[in-house]
């Protein structure tokens, strides 16, 4: 489509600024506007919320600061996260939490060499599987999963008897918390794709709320460059008179911007709905690769009481799923009473993930009151309460005072999920992050992030500061400026 007499705001005027347009303020979009910046462009970030972060929320409805997005730093080892954390002064843990106990099926406590060995081989199969992954990929056969290998490793342990084989099996289901859906539903083939960053991984105690606040300071800091409230729905690319390219981008309210690259940092549940509309529309190897990745839930519960009941015993609970119970998943809970002070409270922290996530956002949606959805939360976790050290119903500090729960699988800015993940039947999911990440070079369109970061980031924090900064760098490299001559802080 071309627009006589349209003009690009830099094409024939080198003295002016390159317009970039962000759409998204979360890790990724955050970076790639502070990497553009510095770099000398005039930067418009517009995001559908009424805050920055994303995916990243903080809230203080218990009290103190709670993470309802990422709580963890994944990999300390060459993470960019860890500088800034350290920055913004926040405080995180490991070993406060490493402390396991292991509750079978029955509510029966397993003797704590035996529950620490279930735990210490589940990580063991998960790690070997992702070694055997990488270096088999392209001789394992398509529409394998992980846990088809896990049962095949739990198959052939010596000396196992079928009670102890059983919890094995059992326990498999908390790596769901990890890939963000039932672990069955993970490709084994593309399993290499979960690979960790190096060294330990670490515990935000102060929340990522600082976290967020410090990388949000440089566009808060120009003027005019962060639009809050701003749902983009359409961007509308134009050739100009002159051969050049303009993107018109429309938002919900009605206002239109004009830029001369975009960067699209929506996550990918949000790209599968097609919630932003591209005219032309973006190329059909992309939308196939868009198509081909998955997108998981992960959700969150906490639960706090008068005071922590449980503190003289360990920091984090594994309950193992109850066979007969279709509904109840293997669960684990971690004690947020034994972090470090000031940041130590009564409270717990459940993970959910797939069809009990699910479960948990439908009373959300469903309730036709706060009470009747306090009533069903709790009922649902309560059987995990009561099976804690010192639990006693006559115990006033045994009894919850409050709960949140997230809901990120309502949340449509969002993408109605957590974040990517690799389903059965996968062919090529390095290839597809590719494809991705690599863009619309020659209509200076981008897409970044948790789902476009290099191999060790993908689906995390550090992943999605990484692929903004490879975006922004790419727009650069469009105007003609050469990666040596970006300086990133």
């Amino acid at each position: 489509m071309v627009i006589a007499g349209a003009i690009s705001e830099n094409d024939g005027n080198p003295a002016k600024k390159h317009k970039v347009l962000v759409i998204g303020a979360g890790t990724c979009g955050l970076r790639a506007a502070e990497v553009l910046i510095q770099a000398g462009c005039e930067v418009k970030v517009l995001e559908a919320r009424n805050r920055v972060g994303g995916r990243i929320a903080t809230t203080t409805k218990l009290g103190l600061p709670l993470d309802l997005g990422a709580n963890w730093i994944h990999g300390n080892v060459g993470n960019p996260i860890i500088a800034i954390a350290e920055k913004a002064g926040s405080s995180y843990s490991i070993d406060e939490l490493d402390d396991t106990i292991v509750f079978a099926p029955d509510g029966s406590l397993l003797p704590k060499r035996l529950g620490d060995e279930v735990v210490t081989k589940m990580w063991d199969y998960f790690d070997e599987g992702i070694t055997y992954s990488a270096q088999n990929m392209e001789t394992i056969k398509p529409n394998i999963s992980f846990m088809d290998y896990y049962e095949r490793k739990v198959a052939a342990e010596e000396g196992w008897g079928e009670e102890r084989k059983a919890y094995q099996l059992q326990v498999a289901d908390l790596l769901g918390s990890i890939v963000a859906t039932e672990i069955r539903k993970q490709d084994f083939r593309n399993l290499h794709m979960e690979e960790p960053i190096p060294g330990e991984n670490l515990f935000l105690s102060s929340t990522y709320g600082p976290v967020m606040d410090l990388m949000a300071e440089t566009v808060l800091k120009e003027d005019g460059c962060l639009e809050l409230n701003k749902p983009v729905e359409r961007v509308e690319t134009v050739q100009t008179a002159d051969g050049g390219l303009v993107h018109n981008v429309y938002t919900k309210d009605g206002h239109s911007y004009t830029a001369d690259a975009i960067l699209c940092s929506i996550p990918l549940g949000s790209l599968k709905q097609d919630r932003v509309k591209f005219d032309p529309p973006i190329p059909e190897r992309i939308r196939q690769s868009i198509k081909h990745l998955g997108y998981g839930s992960l959700e969150k519960t906490y639960i706090t009481f008068p005071n922590a009941f449980w503190m003289d015993g360990p920091s984090y609970f594994i309950f193992l799923a109850d066979p007969t119970a279709s509904d109840r998943k293997t669960m684990a809970a971690i004690s947020l009473a034994h972090i470090a002070a000031p940041h130590n409270q009564p409270t717990l922290l459940f993970y959910t993930h797939g069809e009990t996530s699910k479960h948990i956002t439908s009373i959300l949606q469903f309730s036709t009151s706060p009470q009747e959805s306090r009533q069903k939360i709790l009922a649902f976790f309560q059987p995990y309460i009561s099976r804690l050290p010192k639990y006693s119903a006559s115990n006033p500090d045994c009894i919850p005072r409050g709960y949140v729960a997230t809901n990120w699988l309502n949340d449509e800015y969002a993408g109605n999920g957590s974040y990517t993940n690799f389903p059965v039947g996968l062919v090529d999911g390095v290839e597809d992050v590719k494809v991705i990440e690599e863009g619309v070079k020659e209509r200076r369109l981008w897409f970044c992030g948790e789902h476009t970061a290099p191999l060790l980031g993908l689906a995390s924090v550090s992943g999605a500061y990484w692929a903004g900064e490879i975006a922004a760098k790419r727009c650069l490299g469009s105007f003609g400026i050469a990666e040596e001559e970006i300086v990133t802080a």
